[in-house]
């Protein structure tokens, strides 16, 4: 973010003030605030940003944005008083962006948003000057706060966006105003909260192609919905795919990378090695979005060993002569079943073990999704673990298959079980909704 005074964002907001400190950044989390930062105390469920104003004071803050009504201590601070800070920081991130000359490349999807995102930057820093949005910061607070993280003289911002309910992408969109609009693929996450189940979340993920300023939208050829989604919107579709030609951009997998076939052009070979099936359709659309830039394959060639996938995304550790597969992140059935098909075979006499937390938010796909994943890890695993309430309808299939499971209901449980089962040479899978933080297993390894 470029340093600018506190009075002259307040001005911004249609607020008054006269302080003329230097602004240097923006934060919402209490924890992540350094000298000069402007913090948003949102207020949430859990936890009140306004409980730590003392907090970011001491730590140096410029100053804060708080709710009109608060009437604590400022301690020290200068104060922005807002009817609603959320509103306040979208509202300052959609008058900054729309200052600017910026274009807004938005990213969503049921799965492989961030690593989308992660592998487009690599591909189009080559040519641009690009800001990507940090993490996995993809809500309708975290979007805005990546937005103000930005110089504002880049010439490409690249945002995920993600939606839990029915509106968010709308809003997101209205805050950021895509020029291309991606969407990875389709799945049951938040089904939850859609009625209509899967359509309903293929309604709301389009609307991500519906802005007025979207001239470009590039999409999964195979996924579900597609002809609904590739409808919506009055912007050029291009999709991509791993199983069919039919598609604009269709990946072939080789020995030693993989074959990109593009209709109207020659194929195009790239030397390219990803653990797991779903990281080459994300490449994929990465390859999309640049070629669509005009972004050379001699320089796609170039960048495609430098791709790098995020933390928890099938990330290779071992400990004590166990190979962990850390791929906790989150998990919906599509991305459990893609895990456990891309386990390696442990060498001699080691065994797989598959530590499954149970998925969230599927709402009435929840016994199906559950039951998908049991099936799945039948095939390839030898010992499942499961975490969680839904957990016992995959704990049921291996029963009926006379395959040794258990199901846990506290972490800490399944760690002492899976540290007396563990050896040396065997394979372990971890993955589940991130409330189960199964990533925190490896630290009793």
């Amino acid at each position: 973010m470029k340093p600018i005074p506190f009075n002259a964002l307040a001005k911004i907001l249609e607020l008054r003030h006269s302080d003329q400190t230097l602004v240097l950044g923006v934060e919402i989390d209490s924890r992540k605030v350094q000298s000069g930062d402007l913090f948003f105390a949102l207020p949430g469920n859990k936890v009140d940003g306004h409980t730590f104003l003392q907090e970011v004071a001491a730590k140096g803050a410029s100053g804060a944005v708080v709710q009109e009504g608060y009437q604590g201590d400022h301690f020290g601070l200068p104060l922005l008083r807002v009817p609603d800070v959320l509103t306040a920081l979208q509202d300052l991130a959609r008058k900054r962006l729309a200052s600017s000359s910026t274009k807004v490349i938005a990213i969503t999807g049921s799965l492989g948003k961030t690593t989308t995102k992660e592998f487009a930057t690599t591909l189009l820093r080559s040519q641009y000057r690009i800001f990507a949005s940090p993490l996995s910061y993809n809500s309708q607070a975290t979007v805005p706060l990546s937005i103000l993280m930005a110089n504002g003289d880049e010439q490409y911002l690249i945002l995920e966006m993600g939606m839990t309910h029915e509106g968010n992408i709308k809003n997101l969109i209205s805050i950021a105003p895509p020029d291309i609009s991606l969407i990875t693929t389709l799945a049951v996450q938040h089904a939850i909260n859609f009625s209509d189940g899967l359509a309903g979340i293929s309604r709301e993920k389009a609307a991500i192609f519906s802005h007025p300023k979207t001239t470009l939208g590039i999409l999964h050829f195979d996924m579900p919905h597609y002809e609904e989604v590739s409808a919506f919107g009055k912007c050029l579709k291009k999709s991509f795919s791993l199983g069919s030609q039919a598609a604009d951009y269709f990946l072939e997998r080789l020995p030693s990378g993989v074959r990109i076939h593009v209709k109207g052009e020659a194929a195009c070979d790239v030397e390219l090695s990803l653990p797991v099936k779903v990281h080459y359709q994300n490449f994929l659309a990465a390859v999309a979005l640049a070629r669509n830039l005009d972004v050379s394959w001699s320089a796609i060639q170039a960048a495609a060993p430098l791709l790098k996938l995020p933390t928890m995304r099938f990330e290779k550790v071992e400990k004590q002569g166990i190979i962990f597969f850390n791929d906790a992140y989150n998990a919906n059935p599509d991305s459990m079943k893609a895990a456990l098909e891309s386990l390696p075979k442990p060498q001699s006499a080691g065994k797989v073990i598959a530590v499954l937390g149970d998925m969230d938010a599927l709402g009435s796909y929840t016994e199906e999704g559950h039951l998908s994943v049991a099936q799945a890890a039948l095939q390839h695993a030898d010992y499942l673990l499961c975490l969680g309430p839904h957990g016992a309808i995959m704990q049921k299939v291996w029963q009926q298959s006379n395959k040794p499971v258990e199901l846990f209901q506290k972490r800490s449980d399944l760690e002492e079980y899976l540290k007396k089962i563990a050896q040396p040479g065997d394979i372990i899978l971890l993955k589940g909704a991130r409330t189960h933080a199964l990533d925190q297993i490896l630290n009793c390894f």
